[in-house]
């Protein structure tokens, strides 16, 4: 890349004294600025602490080309390097605290650098070779809801803070002279393939200082990084970088300086607690502190006996693909396999969870098919249901019994189920006495219904009758439309209105028979009943006429 730098107008020689002093107020030109984890991204921090107790220590050895270089104003000729190159040192260490927190130390140290006499800045000689930097130590907190475990995806978050004390040579460029302060945001997210992707932003608190005629001083930072895995099984990965900053103040006659560098390289995590990283790259833009290249490597060591080192174990390893599951198992050989079936020993349609079908009332029904599994549906039944069948205190019919329109005569379809009814009768003699209902729909007036509902269960009692049914054991009642079992909206409506109910009496204390009970309001409004005595044999109507009333 080409070198940073800045056009100041400096005409070599020509400085007097007094400009001299002016811009003689040095400061640390080092952007490079990294971190001591093993799994940070060189510059760019990720948000994840370290595990509690964990440590980590090791070196950063950097080399940057032309980190200051001044041209002459109107060219992109080279005037002065003032630091023409460095090679540093950082010796860092950091520790884990509760899982929530990561401290650490990092102290730089200047093993060589050298540039071009500094008579034109004011100062006979060359900028000083070997120098102490200043000491940083740091500090991340993760956030509420964002701490992302050692071996976890997602999302993540902290906060960081640093301060830089002055122990390094202001005079050598390797010093600000004063306390510095670094607080920052870091934002990340790691895949489930392991790649890592960290955003941080934040500020760099340093005193104002004029160099060769630009404002140097505070300053926003940033930093994007990525890491991807190549060889994960080895533990090799590659990562990339672009951090910088910006000055939050400067003169309007100033240019903008935004030193950043893009650096790229290899890192691979080993498997003795050893993280070695090795890359380069160079500055971007025009400004001052951006070198033309920059070549570094680093070797983090965590020691096996801490749970960091487990982590970036694990990271080392591919995730653990699922089992495969067992092979299908179908002992009985129904076709039904594995959890989905109910009886593992004994053949069943796949309908019965591989059980086989029972037929309790043995009607030739399977019971999950049988709407009345406890009661044989008979030759006449459907869906295994017979025709009648006793539940609690009714006998239950399966269709309604039907009359010819308007009147008392019962149709011949209907006389099947009056003869189960009867069968029912005969069967079960401990039934001591049935009443007849029969009900009407809502049109017409209440006398007239009354009268109809009780011609018709008096029809349906003496087709019992005929049918060898004791009379003494059979009674009948009207009740018109004064109970009907939905509202006499819509045809569907009244054709369940008009129905026939056969209830079972309870036995009377002291008496043989129970007393058939009446609706005194049927009594009151209607004459004696004419018996017209509905028979098997059905009087001449016409059998397609659909009652309607």
């Amino acid at each position: 890349m080409r070198s940073a730098c800045i056009a100041l107008g400096l005409a070599l020689g020509l400085a007097t004294s007094g400009s001299a002093s002016a811009q003689d107020a040095r400061f640390d030109v080092q952007a490079f600025r990294p971190l001591g984890a093993a799994q940070d991204l060189v510059v760019v921090g990720q948000s994840r602490p370290i595990s509690h107790l964990s440590v980590s220590g090791g070196a950063f050895l950097n080399f940057a080309l032309d980190p200051l270089m001044l041209v002459a104003a109107g060219t992109n000729s080279k005037a002065l390097s003032v630091v023409g190159n460095r090679l540093q040192l950082d010796v860092m260490a950091s520790v884990g605290l509760l899982d929530w927190f990561e401290l650490g130390v990092d102290m730089p140290l200047v093993l060589a650098q050298a540039g071009d006499n500094l008579e034109a800045i004011g100062t006979e000689g060359f900028v000083q070779s070997f120098t102490p930097g200043d000491l940083r130590l740091t500090g991340k907190v993760a956030i509420p809801g964002l701490r992302r475990t050692p071996e976890g995806s997602g999302l993540g978050g902290a906060l960081t803070f640093g301060m830089g004390l002055p122990t390094g040579l202001q005079e050598a460029f390797a010093s600000d002279g004063e306390t510095t302060w670094t607080p920052g945001l870091l934002l990340d997210y790691r895949f489930e393939s392991g790649i890592l992707l960290a955003l941080n932003a934040g500020l760099w608190l340093r005193p104002e200082r004029e160099f060769a005629g630009v404002q140097w001083g505070n300053s926003a930072t940033f930093g994007l990084g990525a890491e991807v895995p190549i060889i994960r099984g080895w533990g090799v990965t590659a990562v990339g970088m672009l951090s910088g900053s910006t000055p939050l103040d400067k003169r309007p006659e100033d240019l903008l300086q935004i030193p950043a560098e893009l650096l790229v390289g290899l890192r691979w995590y080993s498997g003795l607690g050893l993280t070695f990283t090795v890359g380069g790259g160079g500055g971007c833009g025009c400004s001052l502190t951006a070198p033309t290249m920059r070549l570094f490597t680093s070797i983090i060591w965590v020691p096996s006996i801490t749970k960091e080192y487990e982590a970036i174990a694990r990271f080392k390893e591919p995730p653990e693909p699922p089992p495969p599951p067992p092979p299908p198992v179908d002992p009985d050989g129904d076709s039904v396999i594995g959890e989905g079936d109910r009886c593992p020993t004994a053949a069943g349609p796949v309908e019965n969870g591989g059980c086989p079908d029972t037929d309790e009332d043995r009607d030739a029904v399977v019971d999950r098919l049988d709407r009345c599994p406890a009661s044989p549906a008979g030759p006449r039944g459907r869906e295994g249901c017979p025709l009648a069948r006793i539940e609690g205190n009714k006998i239950i019919i399966l269709d309604q019994v039907h009359f010819a329109t308007d009147q008392d005569v019962i149709l011949p379809e209907s006389f099947p189920i009056l003869e189960e009814v009867a069968d029912e009768l005969l069967k079960h003699l401990e039934i001591q006495r049935v009443l007849v209902e029969a009900h009407t729909d809502a049109r017409a007036n209440d006398a007239y219904n009354y009268d109809l509902s009780r011609r018709r269960a008096a029809s349906v009692m003496n087709f019992l009758l005929d049918s060898g049914i004791a009379v003494e054991r059979l009674c009948s009642a009207g009740l018109g439309r004064s109970r009907p079992l939905a509202a006499n909206d819509s045809e569907s409506n009244m054709a369940l209105n008009r129905r026939v109910e056969f209830t079972i009496l309870p036995p009377s204390a002291g008496a043989l028979t129970s007393p058939c009970p009446t609706d005194p309001a049927a009594e009151q409004a209607l004459p004696p009943v004419k018996s017209t005595k509905g028979r098997k044999q059905a009087p001449e109507y016409n059998k397609s006429a659909a009652e309607t009333r």
